[in-house]
């Protein structure tokens, strides 16, 4: 992927580095490597761990787990529900989890609705998924964050819900703390 990633920016890379801005070619030089589940990174106290979720024909698909300092992040990556993911996940101080609106992807007609849909995760599986590992806060991506997602997710989910939202920090540490972009 990469390859083919250098050579669709390849007149950008040249301009760059060879006529306009006269960059260094370390500058450019791409190191990539691909992954397989377990640890990806362990540098300065942060451990980065790949494990594998369930993209239906995508394959392979990861999720990733952070971990610093005594807190964790888990990243859903795109995922239909997941034990491996449940497994990845226990402890975690906040579990950001993709999910779709089912009734938004219907409603847009498309042929391939059901397709799309059991590729991904429904709110109310996201809400199971939340209930078995208990984040201290679950948060949503890929998705509008709609009241009909949350309300959904409610079915089956009690605990801290966050939608997705741009700009959106969340600060981990004794408390879990959740600042809106002020823009």
């Amino acid at each position: 992927m990469m390859e083919h990633m250098q050579e669709t920016f390849a007149f950008d890379i040249h301009v760059r580095r060879d006529v306009d801005e006269k960059l260094p070619a370390d500058g450019i030089k791409v190191v990539s490597h691909d992954i397989t589940q377990g640890v990806v990174l362990d540098e300065q106290g942060v451990k980065v761990t790949a494990f594998l979720v369930d993209h239906g024909p995508v394959s392979p698909a990861f999720g990733y787990r952070v971990d610093y300092r005594g807190h964790s992040v888990v990243l859903s990556g795109d995922t239909r529900a997941s034990e491996n993911l449940v497994r990845f996940a226990q402890g975690v101080d906040v579990l950001i989890h993709e999910v779709v609106d089912p009734d938004v992807i219907r409603a847009r007609g498309r042929a391939t609705a059901g397709a799309i849909i059991a590729h991904h995760t429904t709110p109310e599986e996201a809400g199971e998924i939340f209930a078995r590992i208990k984040p201290r806060l679950a948060v949503y991506s890929h998705a509008p964050n709609t009241e009909a997602v949350i309300t959904q997710t409610r079915k089956t989910y009690a605990g801290p819900l966050q939608g997705p939202e741009d700009m959106l920090t969340i600060d981990i540490g004794e408390r879990v703390n959740v600042r809106h972009f002020k823009g």
